[in-house]
């Protein structure tokens, strides 16, 4: 019998969750430098987070009207959604076909160069509005087939049996730099400016380019037997006989379209503000990000769940009440609570959905319907942001968030009580094997890691 040493395949210990040691992914090289750097670019993204949303609101006040910020938020959402609505459906069947290595070789490539030249525009104080927008969609095209492509590359890194490992230390790279990435930016922002920011955040795609040359090529598992075209159609013709994965991606869109944007409207809330020294965006968006990787590990738990429904529609309603309260918060006490539920809220959503999603899609066609999930985030979620802006104008951003939050709240009801699909999803899907669902289950960062970053 082969030993561990000689047999790393089989070197899985019983710890941590699923008897498989959190750390165990970390003893394979091409998933080490996968991690390391996708850790550093999600840190530098959030610090781009921070400084654009700052940057749109001070091109509002530029040009007159404070009162003009939602709008221009929501311009740039608008940006980021006709790229996502055109090329996502495309990006799942590339996916299927490509070499993983290669495609996030060019994605990554195309956002290191869009960061630079935003970061290049706003040292040299030539940068408007157009530019962040121009920006915001080039960043959206490549996301659209980056998502894909990384999500369909875990399981060519690491073993069946450490997939839940790999998916577990993505997820915490994730949310960690959405605490870090916010509080990092807050205290360099006065130091080094807006453009010192975003030049930070340019730089930071040098770890994950380097990591990706020095891994080993990916090459697609099978020939593909179908056009592109083609493969979008079979892969919406399996949809359609899938009535549990229609409601359950026609819910999540729905809510999502709401409240899915809701870090990206908090510059609209809270401006280059301060609060006991800090500056106010940072800490909203740091305790957003604190509550999705709360959320992150709560999925750990609650993954596989006998009522992964029923936890799926109470998340939304939750999301919906937190988002809800925010915006009726007085005291900022009371705002940096809320602003960790709506994290924690919005996380365990999508991270529930994409467990049950995973979980019961066949393996030929998850590139293409994952595609359809990240579709969610990379063109609704934006677009709802440029619903929310164009409401939060006239009315005020706190009326937006509230009508957001009431939308999200209807639908986890909606779920519960008209949708026996959702009510009953663990007796109806029962086939999954435990780590496909115990995997899938953490991988709920896209909610408030990867679209964030979009933003």
């Amino acid at each position: 019998m082969p030993s561990e040493r000689q047999n790393p395949f089989n070197t899985c210990t019983r710890a941590s969750f699923g008897g498989v040691h959190l750390l165990h992914a970390l003893r394979f090289r091409d998933y080490r430098l996968f991690w390391a750097g996708l850790t550093v670019s999600q840190v530098g993204s959030w610090m781009q987070i921070f400084a654009l949303g700052i940057l749109v609101v001070q091109l509002a006040e530029r040009d007159g009207n404070i009162a003009l910020a939602p709008f221009y938020l929501g311009l740039t959402g608008l940006a980021r959604a006709v790229p996502g609505l055109a090329l996502t459906l495309i990006a799942g069947a590339v996916a299927d076909r490509a070499d993983r290595r290669r495609l996030l070789l060019i994605t990554q490539g195309i956002m290191s160069v869009n960061a630079s030249l935003i970061a290049l525009a706003t040292l040299a104080g030539v940068v408007n509005l157009f530019d962040v927008m121009l920006a915001a969609a080039i960043q959206s095209a490549a996301f659209a087939f980056d998502a894909p492509g990384r999500h369909t590359l875990l399981p060519r890194l690491v073993p069946p049996s450490v997939i839940s490992s790999a998916i577990g230390l993505q997820s915490a790279a994730f949310n960690s730099a959405q605490v870090i990435g916010p509080l990092l930016a807050g205290a360099l922002y006065f130091p080094l400016g807006i453009a010192g920011l975003l030049i930070i955040n340019a730089a930071s795609f040098i770890v994950i380019l380097v990591a990706l040359v020095l891994m080993k090529p990916v090459p697609p598992t099978s020939a593909p037997t179908h056009s592109i075209l083609g493969s979008i159609g079979a892969g919406l013709g399996y949809l359609k006989g899938h009535s549990s994965a229609k409601w359950l991606l026609a819910l999540t869109a729905t809510a999502l379209f709401a409240t899915g944007s809701f870090s990206g409207m908090l510059p609209a809330v809270a401006g280059d503000q301060m609060y006991r020294g800090f500056n106010w965006l940072s800490l909203l968006l740091s305790a957003t990000g604190l509550g999705a990787l709360t959320g992150s590990f709560a999925l750990m738990r609650f993954g596989e769940s006998r009522h992964i429904g029923w936890l799926y529609a109470g998340a939304t309603i939750f999301n919906g009440l937190a988002i809800a309260f925010f915006a009726l918060s007085l005291q900022p006490s009371f705002a940096l609570l809320t602003a960790f539920a709506a994290g924690f809220g919005g996380t365990m959503m999508g991270g529930l959905a994409n467990s049950m999603l995973q979980g019961v899609i066949a393996e030929e066609y998850r590139g293409r319907i994952m595609s359809l999930f990240s579709f969610q985030f990379v063109a609704l979620t934006p677009a709802g942001q440029m619903v929310l802006g164009a409401v939060g104008a006239p009315l005020g951003i706190h009326a937006a968030l509230i009508a957001a939050g009431a939308v999200s709240f209807v639908v986890g009801l909606f779920g519960i009580v008209r949708v026996h699909e959702i009510r009953n999803w663990y007796a109806v899907h029962t086939r999954a094997p435990r780590t496909q669902i115990e995997a899938a289950s953490l991988t709920g960062n896209i909610t408030l890691g990867e679209a964030s970053a979009l933003q």
